[in-house]
């Protein structure tokens, strides 16, 4: 299947807003890791609500090596500091923020709470933060204060997900010569925006935009898949793939698009093999539309059915093949936008014969195109003339095929 639009362009991430962030903490890390190494992750990354972890460990500068302080402090892209949590050997744990309580924040190696005591050699300062909100995300830092070696420090990024809502329908259009949306894929309360592209085996393009979500931080992203509305787009199967980092695989939705149209007709079931007496031969009156068909109506070219035949819906019923039905059959289909209209010439032979050596066909004098009203006609190999009766005469001018490989007589 042709994937009918790229990925949309790729949205700035929001990595470069902190650069220069990072770049200052950057001589501080450095700083850090000539009087100790303190390993982080560069990020993490968590559901909205969710309890995430903020790793900090200080690798071992051996047995004489004590930590006197640890300090977590949370860094604005304003270059603001903010003092998230603490740990001193005589004062225990502090959480000095109102927004980072003791209720969401502490030490997973060091208690719970205020009063927690840790051996002095303690070197795990991992943060746990529960109830992730969108107001969190940023850059934290780690910062030891050890004896004798000084002070290590490491930063890592905070960022707070989001999982979108997505769902895709069909846009119900009718044929037209101007490109339309058919279809619509929205991605809902993102955190980043999901990433939308469509595959399609017919040649359209994607449309983009962007709102903010129903959740502060979030946003919703709206494509939808535009063309010029045709026929054979009508029931043509197209297919959403929306992506998002808070996905393990993406997400494929199915749409099946709906271009309301006239109806298109032909007519099947002539077998070129009508001859005079034959029963039960039927036509059929095949039609695409959108919506269904709302009425069938048979006739013929020069007026009504002959009365020997019958329109049953989409069906034509001949019980008796005569003179009358060497004409043209006319099956025309109405629906709510239109109507649409099919013929069928029908060439109808001399009676069928059967011969003694077995049932192979063959037919007396057919009826002959151009044949005048009351005027006999020649038989193709010998056999008896056929008289034309009153009233046929339409059915014989009816004939334009100037062929006469229906007249044979197969012996």
């Amino acid at each position: 299947m042709a994937r009918a639009a790229a990925l949309p362009p790729s949205r700035s991430s929001p990595t470069p807003r902190l650069l220069p962030l990072l770049l200052l903490l950057l001589p501080l890390r450095e700083a850090g890791a000539q009087d100790g190494q303190v390993q982080m992750p560069p990020e993490v990354r968590g559901l909205l609500g969710d309890t995430v972890k903020l790793p900090c460990h200080l690798l071992s500068q051996g047995p004489k090596v004590n930590v006197s302080q640890v300090t977590w402090q949370r860094l604005d892209p304003s270059g603001k500091t903010q003092s998230v949590a603490a740990f001193h050997p005589s004062h225990g744990l502090s959480f000095p923020s109102p927004q980072f309580s003791s209720e969401r924040l502490s030490f997973l190696a060091m208690g719970l709470g205020p009063g927690a005591r840790p051996s002095p050699e303690m070197q795990d300062a991992t943060l746990v933060l529960q109830g992730l909100r969108v107001e969190d995300e940023g850059n934290y830092s780690c910062e030891f204060a050890t004896f004798p070696q000084g002070t290590s420090r490491g930063v890592t990024w905070l960022r707070a997900i989001v999982q979108p809502h997505n769902q895709a329908d069909a846009q119900e259009v009718t044929v037209g010569s101007e490109p339309v949306p058919v279809a619509r894929c929205v991605s809902t309360g993102g955190r980043p925006p999901a990433r939308i592209s469509w595959f399609s085996p017919l040649n359209g393009e994607a449309r983009e935009s962007e709102v903010p979500g129903p959740a502060v931080g979030t946003v919703t992203v709206t494509s939808r898949y535009t063309l010029v509305p045709s026929s054979q787009a009508d029931g043509a199967k197209v297919t959403c793939k929306v992506e998002h980092e808070a996905f393990k695989e993406p997400n494929l939705l199915p749409v099946t698009l709906s271009v309301h149209y006239p109806p298109e007709v032909s007519i099947s079931g002539y077998d070129d093999n009508w001859y005079l007496g034959r029963t039960e031969v039927t036509l059929n009156c095949d039609v695409r539309s959108n919506p269904e068909p709302t009425e069938y109506v048979w006739s013929t070219t020069s007026g009504d059915l002959p009365a020997s035949a019958k329109g049953q819906g989409p069906e034509l019923i001949v019980y008796s093949v005569d003179r009358l039905a060497n004409t043209t059959f006319v099956c025309t289909v109405s629906n709510a936008l239109g109507m649409g209209r099919a013929e069928q010439v029908v060439l109808v032979r001399g009676e069928l014969v059967l011969g003694a050596a077995g049932p192979a066909p063959r037919y007396s004098s057919p009826l002959a195109p151009g044949a005048a009203l009351g005027e006999a006609v020649p038989p193709a190999r010998g056999g008896a003339q056929t008289q034309l009766l009153p009233g046929e005469q339409a059915a014989v001018a009816s004939l334009s095929c100037p062929r006469w490989g229906l007249d044979r007589v197969i012996g």
